[in-house]
C-alpha cells in the first residue's frame, strides 16, 4: 500500500514569513511602501510641533512626580435623612464623600483642607497604588482650613516637594492634581490668575487665584508649578453652577507652612477662629504728628476697641500703635489679622506697641468675647 505524505500548514506559514523577511531586507523601497500603507499619518510633523511636544513632555514629567504623593481622602459620617414621602419620618444614613490631599513627610503625614474632614466619623486615605489606610487625626486649623493627618504605617512614603509661593507670578503655569467628583489622580492645567486675593471669606487670608479646573473633590489637593513643587492647597471655587468656571483659589504654601507649625504645637486639637477686637488703620501724617509716631515707623494705629474683647481685657488702648505681632513686622491690618488667625482661640498674641511715644510689649490671650454671647 502506497503511503502519502502531506506537508503540515505550519511549514507553509514559515516559508511565507521567511520570504517576507528576505524581501524586507533586500528591497527596502518595498518595505518603505508597506510601512507607509500601515502607518498612521500625522497631519503636522514632529519638527513643526517641537515646542509643543517639549511642553507636553514637561506636563508628563510633573504628573509622574505628583502621582507619587497625591492621595484621596474618603470620609464617612452619619446624617439624618428625611423620608421623602412620609412627613416627619427620618432615618440615619452613613454618607461618604471624597476629597484630596498630599503627603508632606516620608513618615506618612498628609495635608488636606479642614472642611474635607470636618465632622467625619471615619477618615480613610487612598494611596496612589490603591492601598487604603484608616487615617489618624493629628490636628487642624479651622480658620485657615487646613488639617494634618497621619498614615498609621511604618512604611516610607514619597513626600511632595514644597515650593515658595512668594516667588510665583501671574501667568505662571498652575497644575492641579486631585479627585474631582471622585475621579482619582485627575490632572488639570492652567495659569496663576492673581497672586494675593484678599477678603474672599471670613478667614481674611490671601489666596492664589487660578483658572486651573478645580471641582468638588479637588479640595485639599496640591497646586503645582511647572517644576512639580507644591505652591498652594486647592481650597474653593467661585461658580454659579457649583462646578469649575475658571475661578479657583488655593492657600499659598508659605502660609500653610506657618499653620502647620501651629498645628504641630497643638497636636490633637482643632485651632478655632479668634478675634482681637480692634479696629485699626495706617495712620495719616497728622495722626503721626499729634501722637508722636515717627514718620518712618511702620505699623497700624488702633482707633477703636470692642467691649469685652481680647484686646480690651489685655489692656490694649485706643491710639496704641502696633508695630509687631509674634516677632513679625505689622505692615498693615492684614498682617495683624494673619497673626491672630494663626494663634487661634486660646493662644497668646505677643504685640509690640508704641504708647505715648514709649515702646512696650503686650501679651494678649485670645479668648471668646462675652459680647458675642449677648452679655
Amino acid at each position: 500500500m502506497e503511503r502519502k505524505y502531506s506537508i503540515p500548514p505550519v511549514v507553509y506559514i514559515n516559508f511565507a514569513l521567511v520570504f517576507v523577511l528576505l524581501v524586507a531586507i533586500f528591497f527596502p523601497e518595498i518595505r518603505s511602501s508597506v510601512t507607509k500603507i500601515f502607518a498612521t499619518p500625522k497631519p503636522i510633523s514632529a519638527g513643526k510641533q517641537s515646542q509643543a511636544i517639549q511642553l507636553q513632555g514637561s506636563f508628563r514629567n510633573v504628573y509622574r512626580v505628583a502621582q507619587e504623593f497625591v492621595v484621596s481622602i474618603r470620609t464617612k459620617k452619619t446624617e439624618m435623612i428625611f423620608h421623602p414621602y412620609a412627613f416627619g419620618e427620618t432615618r440615619d444614613e452613613r454618607i461618604s464623600s471624597l476629597g484630596s490631599g498630599f503627603i508632606i513627610d516620608e513618615r506618612g503625614f498628609v495635608v488636606t483642607n479642614y472642611h474635607v474632614i470636618k465632622n467625619a466619623e471615619i477618615i480613610e486615605i487612598i494611596m496612589p497604588d490603591g492601598r487604603i489606610f484608616p487615617a489618624r487625626y493629628v490636628g487642624s486649623h479651622e480658620r485657615a482650613d487646613i488639617a494634618l493627618l497621619k498614615i498609621p504605617s511604618n512604611d516610607r512614603f514619597s513626600p511632595a516637594f514644597l515650593g515658595n509661593s512668594d516667588e510665583i507670578e501671574v501667568g505662571d503655569w498652575a497644575i492641579a492634581v486631585g479627585s474631582p467628583y471622585g475621579l482619582e489622580k485627575t490632572f488639570t492645567v492652567g495659569v496663576v490668575s492673581a497672586k494675593s486675593r484678599e477678603d474672599l471669606d471670613e478667614t481674611g487670608q490671601t489666596h492664589i487665584q487660578t483658572d486651573t479646573a478645580i471641582n468638588p473633590g479637588s479640595s485639599g489637593g496640591p497646586l503645582l508649578n511647572i517644576y512639580g513643587e507644591v505652591v498652594g492647597i486647592n481650597r474653593m471655587i467661585r461658580s454659579a453652577s457649583g462646578s469649575s468656571s475658571g475661578i479657583g483659589f488655593a492657600i499659598p504654601i508659605n502660609y500653610a507652612k506657618k499653620v502647620l507649625r501651629q498645628i504641630e504645637q497643638n497636636v490633637g486639637q482643632n485651632i478655632r477662629p479668634a478675634t482681637l477686637g480692634v479696629m485699626a488703620t495706617t495712620p495719616l501724617p497728622d495722626h503721626r504728628k499729634s501722637l508722636g509716631i515717627p514718620k518712618d515707623t511702620i505699623g497700624v494705629l488702633v482707633y477703636d476697641i470692642e467691649p469685652s474683647s481680647s484686646a480690651e481685657r489685655a489692656g490694649l488702648r485706643r491710639y496704641d500703635f502696633i508695630k509687631g505681632a509674634n516677632g513679625l513686622l505689622v505692615k498693615n491690618i492684614n498682617d495683624l489679622r494673619e497673626q491672630v488667625g494663626l494663634v487661634g482661640l486660646g493662644g497668646v498674641l505677643r504685640l509690640k506697641i508704641l504708647r505715648d511715644t514709649q515702646e512696650m510689649e503686650l501679651s494678649v490671650p485670645l479668648v471668646e468675647a462675652s459680647y458675642r454671647k449677648g452679655q
